[in-house]
């Protein structure tokens, strides 16, 4: 297995994983939002060099070309450029009433994970761990000393994944509906 930038076409195949996240989340905006529109969407987004490599950076675990696992994210200074790109597409894809916006989730000086998931028949393997092992280097070459997540106070598995990596607790917020724990890593 091989952990490496995400290129435009992974994109069909980060989709269906992302849209596990956002699917979760269960945001009111997505509620109306069939499964096809949404996978259309998160395709096309995973699709531009700026969700990528530039003003965001993605991360795939990639095992006979096959995508098994997906790490997203972006440094603080960003958040709000990449929510917009965000919101763009989305408004810009049939099947939406609305864009989908997030927002707030970051600190400053933070590299934040904004989505980690891996596929369904691939979990319990470990590759959750190496995709957040690969981050330190990430932030580093982005100026910054500290990896942030929000994890779903209703997910202890993924909290204690965080913890064995290192990651402490410190603040707490609500995303969509659901209330969230702030945890950060020094690297």
């Amino acid at each position: 297995m091989q952990i490496r930038l995400a290129q435009p076409t992974d994109a069909a195949q980060i989709a269906p994983l992302v849209g596990m996240i956002y699917r979760d989340m269960e945001m009111p905006v997505l509620a109306k939002v069939s499964d096809v529109d949404l996978l259309a969407m998160l395709t096309t987004l995973y699709q531009r060099p700026e969700n990528l490599t530039d003003l965001a950076q993605t991360l795939v675990a990639v095992d006979d070309d096959q995508v098994l696992g997906v790490a997203f994210g972006h440094p603080a200074a960003n958040e709000v450029a990449v929510n917009q790109l965000l919101r763009e597409v989305s408004a810009a894809q049939s099947g939406f009433d609305a864009p989908l916006e997030l927002g707030g989730e970051t600190q400053p000086g933070e590299w934040y994970l904004s989505m980690l998931a891996v596929s369904p028949k691939a979990q319990g393997k470990g590759i959750g761990s190496q995709l957040l092992q690969a981050l330190p280097a990430v932030a580093k070459d982005q100026g910054l000393s500290r990896l942030s997540l929000n994890v779903d106070d209703d997910n202890p598995k993924a909290a204690k994944l965080y913890h064995r990596q290192g990651f402490e607790t410190v603040g707490k917020l609500v995303i969509g509906v659901h209330p969230y724990a702030h945890m950060v890593k020094k690297v």
